[in-house]
């Protein structure tokens, strides 16, 4: 007798925490990556946001740095906040 069809697991409190520790553990790597490069004194906003870019296949990242100048530098990166790595970040940093 065959197994009857398994329906789509859903998802349960323990995935939910573990997404967001994922998603956390990636936002300060990538806060770390951009204070190694401009300084710890610096603040460093990351936000993961959907793309308005048609042709955007997922979600970017904003990542913005305000330094002890006062001025504030930002970039868009189309990766989800996952994928960037140091060479996304050459355009804020000046590299």
């Amino acid at each position: 007798m065959p197994l009857p069809a398994r329906a789509a697991a859903l998802p349960t409190p323990a995935d939910a925490l573990r997404d967001k520790a994922v998603m956390l553990w990636h936002l300060q790597r990538v806060k770390r990556l951009v204070r190694a490069r401009c300084g710890g004194q610096c603040l460093v906003h990351v936000t993961e946001i959907t793309c308005a870019d048609p042709d955007c296949p997922g979600p970017a990242t904003q990542i913005g740095v305000t330094g002890f100048d006062l001025i504030r530098r930002s970039i868009l990166v189309h990766r989800p906040l996952a994928a960037i790595t140091e060479i996304d970040l050459a355009p804020l940093l000046g590299g």
